[in-house]
């Protein structure tokens, strides 16, 4: 059995790492094995980053039922609040930008 940290938050920010305990089937394990050799990085990491995974996968998913309970009215009076100013220096499009279409 292997120790993995794993982050203990689902609402996206950083927490404390955690261990836990995990069976993984041997092919896997050698798999994320030779991947972590490969990247030069802890399993570890890898591990964590294939859990991480899943909680993104959760986290779309809970982005689709807000969603569903969106306004488009709402928005659009929320989008009136914001004023209308250029943006600052660092958040400005590359001169000549165009849009893909």
């Amino acid at each position: 059995m292997s120790r993995l940290p794993v982050c203990s938050g689902a609402d996206g920010k950083r927490n404390d790492m955690k261990t836990a305990e995990a069976q993984i089937p041997e092919p896997v394990l050698k798999q994320a094995q030779e991947l972590a050799a490969r990247e030069r990085i802890p399993l570890e990491q890898i591990i964590s980053l294939a859990v991480t995974q899943v909680g993104v996968c959760s986290n779309e998913s809970y982005v689709a039922l807000r969603a569903k309970r969106a306004s488009r009215q709402k928005f659009l009076e929320t989008l009136q609040e914001v004023p209308d100013v250029a943006p600052p220096e660092f958040d400005r499009l590359p001169e000549g930008y165009k849009p893909v279409e």
